[in-house]
């Protein structure tokens, strides 16, 4: 379905197109069918609330790529099991296709197997990367001209720097108070993004985005493109999934570990999972990995839901954390990271702001790279050990979703003018 936009970016659009093995749209909390509109119009929640989820013809997508992946760059490498077809080689050529890479020392200290999927690569150096492509893609495709979500860390830069490579409007970022002159505002200034800062919190200033953009939301002009307020998202995430498998196939490791805040990429790996086998690439003798949600003690919302056996998130009050990406104090789909934890046989596991900390101190000591969200998942698998949870010898797989944040946090790398606006 092409893009039928006019303007001066036009001609970077017109080849986005819904993919023709979509099938339909479902509510992720009753797996109920949710009207799709022919996506004429951009895709948000559920009528109830609840985040959306893609559905394809795994079959037919099966036929079509005959076992295998086409041999070409970045996220056009999944396009049949993407929202979304036609995605310009200048859009996402360069996400995606991070590495695996093994640590010698740290697999030595804890006596398992340890590697970890290093996601520095991708353009702005996050996992980020991944989801707002495809959420902006999805986004346009379905007739949208503008972006916008709050964020205190990387989405906001990665939303930025595509709404650029797309010759959109800039994106709108929301961010909370204090993070003025900070790394994430002037990166997401350098890709153009509109800046604004609203409250004392991610939450509080989402609620401010949707306030004051209440109109060109409802119209469909701006989507939101918060974390699982559109499909798109979840659907980028999912890529980093289907990378597993093809560096492991059937070996897959028997742990992956996942820093978690909103949690788009635990549910999106499992996602990845779970339609590989149903195209029969993953056969039923495939041992899936145990999945691993890794909070801070100081905001842990899906750590305190799992350990009480609920089936969905209860939010809390954050006290703050070292850690940006875990400063998530609710889950809005958090009922489906559960049925993750739960169906891969996996655990949740909170860990010690003096933890996180020493672990990073540990992975540059060790040269291995990640930023503090990392460190949690290397804290959390030192105490994974010590419980006995983790057996010696396991595989374990840590998905560093950032590179190292070299000890700066958001409102200290303040040195010389921020560019742009």
């Amino acid at each position: 379905m092409p893009v039928s936009h006019a303007g001066h970016w036009y001609g970077r659009l017109m080849s986005i197109r819904i993919n023709p093995f979509v099938t339909g749209l479902t509510d992720s909390l009753t797996g109920d069918a949710v009207p799709t509109g022919g996506f004429t119009r951009p895709v948000g929640l559920s009528p109830r609330g609840a985040p959306v989820e893609v559905t394809y013809d795994l079959e037919a997508v099966d036929s079509v790529l005959g076992g295998a992946f086409p041999a070409v760059g970045g996220l056009r490498r999944y396009e049949a099991l993407l929202p979304v077809g036609g995605l310009p080689p200048a859009f996402v050529g360069d996400v995606g296709g991070t590495p695996v890479i093994p640590a010698p020392a740290l697999s030595e200290e804890l006596e398992v197997d340890l590697a970890m999927k290093v996601e520095a690569g991708n353009p702005t150096g996050s996992f980020k990367d991944r989801g707002l492509a495809v959420g902006l893609a999805l986004g346009v495709a379905s007739g949208a001209a503008r972006f916008c979500l709050p964020t205190q860390g990387n989405a906001g830069v990665a939303a930025a720097l595509f709404s650029s490579r797309l010759g959109l409007p800039p994106a709108v970022v929301y961010m909370p108070r204090g993070y003025e002159g900070g790394v994430y505002h002037r990166a997401c200034a350098l890709y153009g993004g509109e800046v604004h800062f609203s409250g004392p919190n991610i939450a509080a200033a989402g609620k401010a985005m949707r306030d004051e953009l209440a109109g060109p939301l409802s119209e469909g002009r701006y989507v939101d493109v918060s974390t699982f307020f559109e499909p798109g998202r979840l659907e980028g995430k999912k890529t980093m999934g289907l990378e597993i498998w093809e560096e492991y196939g059937e070996a897959l490791p028997q742990w992956i570990l996942y820093p978690t805040g909103g949690g788009t990429g635990l549910v999106g790996i499992w996602k990845a999972f779970t339609e590989l086998r149903e195209m029969g690439w993953m056969g039923p003798e495939v041992q899936r990995p145990r999945m691993v949600a890794v909070q801070s003690e100081n905001c842990a919302p899906v750590v305190r839901s799992f350990e009480a056996g609920l089936d969905h998130v209860e939010p809390v009050v954050s006290q703050g954390t070292v850690a940006d990406g875990l400063d998530v104090p609710g889950a809005i789909m958090g009922h489906a990271m559960l049925r993750v934890l739960r169906d891969s046989g996996g655990t949740a596991a909170a860990v010690a702001e003096a933890d996180i900390s020493a672990a990073y101190a540990d992975l540059g000591r060790t040269g291995t790279p990640g930023g503090y969200e990392t460190a949690a998942l290397l804290a959390a698998l030192r105490n994974l050990r010590r419980e006995g949870v983790v057996a010696r010898g396991e595989s374990v797989l840590l998905i560093a979703t950032s590179g190292p944040a070299v000890g700066l946090s958001h409102a200290v790398a303040t040195a010389g003018p921020v560019p742009g606006r």
